[in-house]
């Protein structure tokens, strides 16, 4: 009897056993359920609230935007009587953005949003409520979105965009405070963004060919550089030729080859050259009129961007840029895709080596690459920087605001046709006074004119 009933116990201790192990296994799979459950709901919050951030930081960037249009809609008008109500503060508070890199409040004093009660708690901060959220739907908000600082500046060292099918020309302002002092013009192009910079290929053409199976696009992308410049004094047709070593016009055209071969800088005399349009190649300098510029790629002259290029300008017919009272020190680089495509950022900047005794417009681009010896923009583009919050969740957010100027609009094209058969426009090409036929440019002898009649 007593036998028999130790072998019972030990039977009911193996079952308290299971029951304990069991337990322990349901246990740490539940917590570990809960665990992952209560992570993934922070992750979901962390991730809601620097999502509401950065739109705070982007709502911000709106409002520079607003306030930047109506402070040059304000400076344009000169005559103070004709100003719209509020000119005075807006142009107060702007200017004083522009000066003050420091100053976090010009935006929402000139659109007259700065609202401190958005930030009881903490009376110190100056900022702009965008909203108050409650998830529960009650009386308490648990997410409060505002924007606390933006700083404006409109001085920078270099112009910033991209290049696309959708934009395929740029129409810079070269607007600096002293135009004439301008000798060079860097141009920095394709980041890794656009492409991986290990894959790239280069054309084994030197000539300015169509995209097609046998002769594509070379990697990164050929640039179109057009210069537009005028003298104090100056005829609509001094853009249609050059005068010695002056240009009011010029454009190179910058494809991009491999480290080993190609340049980095383009002389002004290649500049001049190009707006020669006579016909008659047997001139000792026809190889430079026109003829596409091999750039390096990828020769570590920029840690951003796979090709560099400088190009040296010449001085405008006349001597120098003109200027005026509303426009001074302003001339063009109209930068453009020929093919289109593909997409590339890049940046512009102006070099005045001149000063620094180096070879006039080379940028310092054989020297010190990294420093080059560079003049500032004035309000072409203005950078703006915005922080925006959401609860103790911050995002800081740095855009690029274009202007258009106001005292000089410019058109990005003369014209535009679209549509095929009758729609399209008509056009015959051909050279005077001895003619040239479009169609066969390799023939020199003095062609009959072509039948424009067609």
């Amino acid at each position: 009897m007593v036998a028999r009933l130790k072998t019972t116990f030990k039977q009911g201790a193996t079952s308290i056993y299971v029951v304990v192990i069991s337990t322990l296994l349901f246990s740490v799979i539940t917590f570990s359920f809960i665990r992952i459950i209560i992570g993934e709901a922070a992750k979901t919050t962390s991730d809601e609230l620097a999502q509401s951030a950065y739109d705070s930081a982007l709502a911000g960037v709106e409002d520079a935007k607003t306030a930047i249009k109506r402070y040059y809609e304000c400076v344009a008008i000169t005559d103070a009587a004709n100003k719209p109500e509020g000119c005075s503060v807006i142009e107060a508070a702007v200017k004083k953005g522009f000066e003050d890199q420091n100053y976090c409040d010009s935006v929402s004093e000139a659109l007259g949003r700065l609202d401190t009660s958005a930030s009881a708690e903490r009376p110190d901060v100056k900022e702009v409520l965008i909203q108050e959220q409650s998830k529960t739907g009650g009386d308490s908000a648990n997410v409060v979105q505002a924007y606390t600082c933006i700083s404006m500046d409109n001085t920078l060292d270099d112009y910033r965009s991209t290049l696309s099918s959708g934009t395929p020309i740029r129409v810079i302002p070269l607007k600096t405070a002293d135009a004439n002092s301008i000798t060079g013009i860097r141009i920095l192009w394709y980041t890794e963004n656009d492409g991986p910079f290990e894959s790239l290929t280069y054309g084994s053409k030197e000539k300015y060919y169509p995209v097609d199976g046998d002769n594509p696009t070379p990697t990164p992308p050929t640039l179109s550089a057009e210069i537009i410049q005028t003298g104090d004094e100056f005829k609509l047709e001094d853009f249609n030729t050059s005068s010695g070593n002056t240009t009011n016009r010029g454009t190179v055209i910058l494809t991009p080859a491999g480290k080993d071969s190609g340049t980095t800088h383009i002389d002004a005399g290649v500049v001049v050259n190009s707006n020669n349009h006579d016909y008659n190649r047997n001139n000792s300098q026809n190889d430079s009129y026109n003829k596409a510029q091999k750039i390096k790629c990828q020769t570590n002259l920029s840690e951003e961007f796979a090709c560099v290029a400088s190009i040296a300008l010449p001085k405008p017919i006349g001597g120098t840029r003109r200027k005026s009272d509303d426009n001074e020190g302003t001339f063009y680089l109209i930068l453009s895709l020929p093919y289109s495509d593909p997409t590339t950022t890049f940046s512009v900047q102006l070099c005045n080596d001149a000063e620094t005794g180096h070879t006039a417009g080379d940028c310092l681009i054989n020297e010190n690459p990294n420093e080059p010896s560079i003049a500032q923009f004035k309000d072409v583009q203005i950078s703006v920087d915005s922080t925006g919050r959401a609860n103790d969740m911050y995002s800081r957010v740095e855009a690029r605001v274009e202007l258009n100027d106001v005292f000089f609009p410019f058109p990005e094209f003369a014209i535009h046709a679209t549509g095929s058969g009758d729609d399209t426009l008509k056009k015959n090409f051909y050279i005077t006074s001895n003619c040239l036929n479009s169609s066969d440019p390799d023939q020199i002898n003095n062609p009959p004119c072509p039948n424009t009649d067609d």
